[in-house]
C-alpha cells in the first residue's frame, strides 16, 4: 500500500515538470499589429513555434479589446491556420497548436475588418492562452476615410435668375468613420478664355427639396451638411444657380466648386 501511493506521487510530479519547462516563441515578439480601413479587410499573421516537449493543444481567445476605454465586439477579429476550416471568432478560445508539431512552427492569419461606424483609432487588447503559454499584445490601428462621389462631376449651369431659374442638380453620395462631420462648399470665380470674369458671389446653392434650405451665396465658405458615420450613401441632391443679368457678356466660362469635409 505503501509502495503504490509514493508510486503515484513520483509520477505526478513528472507530468507538472514536462508541462512547465514545455515552451511556445511566438513570432514576432512585438505582436500582432494590423492597420485597417473601413470596407478593406485587413490582416496579419502570427507564428506559433513549439519546442519538442509541447504534446498538448494550445488555444488563444481575446481577452479583451478596447479603444478610448470602450469596449469592442471581440468577435470582430477572426484568426484561420491549417487546424481551422474556415476563419474563427476570438471571442472564443480557438486552436493554434495541436501538440503534434514536433517543435515545427504552424502560422496564424487574424484579420480584423472594420465597418464605417468603426472610429478610427488605436484599438488594443491581449491574446491570452489556455494554458501557460505567453500573452500576445494586439493593436489594431483604424485610419480615417472619407469618400465623396458628385453625379455628376461636372456639369454646365445656364445663366439665369431667380424669377425664371435655369437650375443644375448634383447628387452628393459621401461616406466616412469620423464620428461627427461637417461638408463645406466654396467656389472659384468663373473665367472666360478672353479674361472676362462673372464672380463667384453670382453663385448660389441649396438643398433640393428641403423646405428649410434657402439660397446660399459661394462668395464665402457654406456649409451644407453634417453627420456622424455612415458607410457611402446619397446625403443630399444640390441645385446650383448662377444669377446673371442680361449686361454679363455671353460666352463659356470655366470655375471650380470645392467640397470640404471637416471631422469634428
Amino acid at each position: 500500500m505503501i509502495s503504490r501511493v509514493i508510486h503515484q506521487a513520483l509520477l505526478f510530479c513528472l507530468i507538472f515538470s514536462t508541462s512547465a519547462w514545455s515552451k511556445v516563441v511566438v513570432y514576432p515578439t512585438t505582436g500582432l499589429n494590423i492597420a485597417a480601413t473601413p470596407g478593406v479587410s485587413s490582416s496579419a499573421s502570427l507564428q506559433f513555434k513549439p519546442d519538442a516537449s509541447e504534446l498538448n493543444p494550445v488555444k488563444y481567445r481575446l481577452i479583451s479589446f478596447r479603444i478610448n476605454g470602450l469596449d469592442v465586439d471581440k468577435s470582430k477579429l477572426t484568426v484561420s491556420n491549417l487546424y481551422l476550416d474556415r476563419p474563427h471568432t476570438l471571442d472564443r478560445f480557438q486552436l493554434v497548436l495541436s501538440g503534434k508539431e514536433k517543435s515545427n512552427p504552424v502560422t496564424s492569419i487574424f484579420k480584423f475588418q472594420p465597418n464605417w461606424t468603426d472610429m478610427p483609432g488605436s484599438y488594443t487588447g491581449l491574446l491570452t492562452s489556455d494554458s501557460d503559454k505567453p500573452d500576445i499584445p494586439v493593436k489594431v490601428v483604424v485610419n480615417p476615410k472619407a469618400t465623396l462621389t458628385l453625379t455628376p462631376i461636372n456639369f454646365k449651369i445656364v445663366t439665369s435668375n431667380f424669377n425664371t431659374p435655369n437650375i443644375q442638380t448634383v447628387n452628393v453620395i459621401f461616406g466616412t468613420n469620423s464620428p461627427r462631420w461637417e461638408l463645406y462648399l466654396s467656389a472659384s470665380n468663373l473665367i472666360k478664355v478672353n479674361g472676362d470674369k462673372l464672380d463667384k458671389s453670382k453663385i448660389y446653392v441649396r438643398i433640393k427639396d428641403d423646405p428649410e434650405s434657402l439660397w446660399k451665396n459661394l462668395n464665402q465658405v457654406v456649409k451644407i451638411a453634417s453627420g456622424g458615420s455612415n458607410a457611402p450613401r446619397e446625403i443630399a441632391t444640390l441645385e446650383f444657380l448662377v444669377n446673371a443679368d442680361k449686361l454679363e457678356k455671353a460666352g463659356d466660362y470655366l470655375g471650380s466648386i470645392s467640397f470640404l469635409v471637416k471631422n469634428i
